[in-house]
């Protein structure tokens, strides 16, 4: 897959319209498969167990069930409005809740009024799964509409009288966009009625999808457009069956006119296991899969997938906006159904006389159906072929799907570093873009890695002014497969999910550890710095856990704790003391990337931080700023009198050591010695005097 391409399935993937449906669908899914499992207990197709529903407690249970289907799958297309509408509002909305709450309201209601009927009444059945088009076509338009009236229109009316709470207001002014929005929808369903002579949109849309069938409405071609539209739907996250099953209900019904292809032939012979006949992609991914991940999907979908409810595996392999899996999706289903009709075609199979419930397991669908073992037979050619035909393609996605993986952490990267430059923060596992989907990816991984104390640490080591490795500098160094990652952005999703601390603790666990190896070759007085955030340095549970460990280790004397400055230490309640804790133990403390910013000088004049370390920037402009050579002459002066170590990191060259040493600075640290490397290498280079400034 080129870049071009993958940059258009960027887009195509951010797009505001597209990725609100997309996830309006995955909002409702748990409704979906409530409402699946208690349609499958409803018709589960054992005659004993029906006789048993039917008697038990008066039918009590088969009462139940029916209901919790007519309350979830009964009104589906009113909670997609409810899903689509949160989504596509929240750009629109700048964080006001109760604003994005009235745009749901007023798309619910627009979605409302755009039914009716030309007899004025309403009919519950329009808020199932017959009206999934028109839900979303009114969950964007009328969510736009209110937005453009609220923030164009009304706001100069607006009121702000004192007194009044926030919400009052919002609410307030939503009245008039929400009016008019349910007018125009009211108002267009009117001119439907009077100028197409239909009962509402979704009536409209319905005849629309039925004029690409023709007249012939069991003829192969009829369900080849069938398939084609329903699985095409699913390409872009549009539930096919939902969205189609007025069509299906009503072209491909059967009747006295007989038929083979019917709406029961196709449910059992051409969509075997769900839309795509994803059975087959199930069994191509457990025999061909090379991605552990994909496996696992696989063996999770797999008991749903046995009862033709799809949605786990078509969400979340992807085969949503997936340009390899979507081609055997559509044609798979297509192929399954030619299979079956030939069969019928010829005289070998049973035309399809019974309808089964779409929720039958495959093999017990095709007895059913047929009333014949040949139906089993040619739903097991079916699955076979279209296993085959899968495998392909699941082994192509693979492999590209890597590139994908790789393109996509480069965007996020990308906007990773210009966000932290504009000194931004992101909450990338909150977004639902592509950004967020591999934010997530990563997120899971690293979980995982954490847990498992599988976190890789590199050392970056610091020379002094005679050209001796006096210590080194722990630095993260996770892999996301062979993905090296920018270690701020992994310290951020550590952060976002609540494994941060997890994630110190375990390379903590690892540096002591390494201590311990590195002691023959540096002797007793190096020194290895890890770094930690202020709001840990305040914990004083931590700092505790942390001192006990290096007791344990015997590494207290070689442990520094070093503390980025980038919250003022002088508001935080426990600093001090814990400080004096580590003092106590040995453990001696430095101040990375300092720039006589938030950190009281206090702490400094205090002898409370042994090494201090020059902010980055400072450092990389000593050679051509003036202003930065007399920052850092006057903190190297500072040291000096009040008795802390300067060590200079991203020392790049030699006229920039060259400087800094005249400046005062007496450690240093960067790629003109080493970058970060392993501790076999770190050891290696100690013993063959390789981090010289060569």
């Amino acid at each position: 897959m080129s870049v071009h391409i993958r940059k258009i399935l960027y887009s195509i993937e951010n797009s505001p319209v597209l990725s609100a449906v997309k996830k309006g669908f995955l909002l409702v899914i748990p409704i979906v498969l409530t409402g699946s499992f208690a349609l499958l207990l409803l018709n589960f197709p054992v005659s004993a167990y029906q006789d048993f529903l039917a008697v038990f407690g008066g039918g009590f249970l088969q009462s139940l069930l029916q209901f919790i289907v007519d309350s979830t799958n009964g009104f589906l297309s009113l909670y997609l409005v409810l899903a689509i509408s949160y989504f596509y509002s929240a750009p629109m909305a700048s964080q006001n809740l109760t604003l994005r709450i009235m745009a749901m309201v007023a798309a619910s209601a627009s979605f409302i009024a755009s039914f009716g009927g030309e007899s004025g009444s309403l009919a519950l059945s329009c808020f199932g799964t017959t009206g999934v088009f028109t839900a979303m076509l009114c969950s964007i338009l009328a969510t736009k509409l209110f937005f453009l009236l609220d923030l164009r229109i009304y706001k100069r009316y607006r009121s702000y009288a004192a007194g009044n709470d926030i919400h009052f207001r919002s609410s307030m002014s939503a009245i008039l966009p929400v009016a008019i929005c349910v007018m125009v929808f009211a108002l267009g369903n009117f001119l439907l009625q009077t100028f197409f002579h239909v009962g509402n949109l979704n009536d409209l849309i319905s005849g629309i999808l039925f004029r690409a069938f023709g007249g012939l409405q069991y003829e192969p071609g009829n369900g080849i457009v069938f398939l084609f539209l329903l699985d095409f739907l699913w390409a872009f996250g549009i539930h096919g069956g939902n969205a189609l099953d007025p069509v299906a209900q009503t072209v491909f019904s059967g009747g006295e006119t007989g038929g083979v292809i019917t709406k029961s032939f196709l449910d059992n012979f051409a969509v075997i296991g769900g839309s795509g006949a994803t059975l087959c992609l199930l069994l191509a991914l457990l025999f061909a899969s090379r991605q552990k991940n994909n496996r696992q999907l696989a063996y999770s979908a797999f008991p749903l997938a046995l009862f033709n409810i799809n949605e786990i595996l078509v969400f979340g392999l992807p085969i949503v906006l997936n340009p390899i899996l979507v081609i055997p999706f559509i044609l798979t289903p297509i192929v399954s159904m030619l299979v079956a009709y030939g069969a019928v075609a010829i005289g070998w199979m049973p035309i399809v006389q019974q309808t089964v419930n779409w929720t039958t397991p495959v093999f017990f669908s095709g007895y059913l159906a047929t009333g014949s073992w040949k139906g089993v037979v040619v739903q097991l050619i079916s699955v076979v072929l279209g296993t085959m035909l899968y495998i392909p393609f699941v082994r192509l996605s693979e492999r590209l799907q890597e590139g994908r993986e790789n393109y996509l952490l480069g965007k996020l990267t990308e906007h990773f570093r210009m966000q932290e430059q504009e000194g931004k923060q992101q909450r990338y596992l909150e977004r639902y873009d592509s950004l967020g989907v591999i934010a997530k990816s990563l997120t899971g991984t690293l979980h995982t890695d954490v847990t498992a104390g599988n976190v890789p640490v590199y050392y970056q080591p610091q020379v002094d002014v005679q050209g001796r490795v006096i210590g080194a500098e722990a630095l993260l160094r996770w892999r996301f497969g062979e993905k090296l990652l920018y270690p701020p952005l992994v310290v951020e999703l550590a952060q976002e999910d609540g494994c941060y601390e997890e994630l110190t603790w375990s390379v903590l666990r690892t540096v002591c550890k390494d201590i311990q190896t590195m002691r023959p070759n540096l002797g007793d007085d190096f020194r290895i710095s890890v770094n930690i955030v202020t709001e840990q340095l305040n914990d004083r549970g931590l700092m505790e856990r942390v001192a006990a460990l290096a007791e344990k280790e015997e590494v207290s004397q070689h442990l520094v704790l070093e503390v980025t400055e980038e919250t003022s230490l002088i508001h935080l309640p426990y600093i001090t003391s814990n400080i004096e804790f580590l003092g106590r133990h040995g453990i001696q403390l430095a101040i990375d990337d300092f720039s006589m910013g938030q950190t009281s000088l206090n702490y400094l004049r205090s002898n409370h931080f042994q090494y201090v370390k020059l902010d980055g920037s400072l450092v990389r402009q000593v050679e051509e700023n003036d202003r930065s050579r007399e920052i850092v002459g006057s903190m190297a002066a500072l040291g000096r009198n009040l008795g802390f170590q300067i060590v200079a990191e991203y020392v790049e060259n030699k006229k920039t050591r060259d400087i800094l040493l005249e400046l005062g600075c007496g450690v240093f640290q960067g790629f003109l010695y080493s970058p970060a490397v392993p501790l076999e290498d770190f050891l290696q280079g100690v013993k063959e005097n390789l981090f010289t400034d060569r």
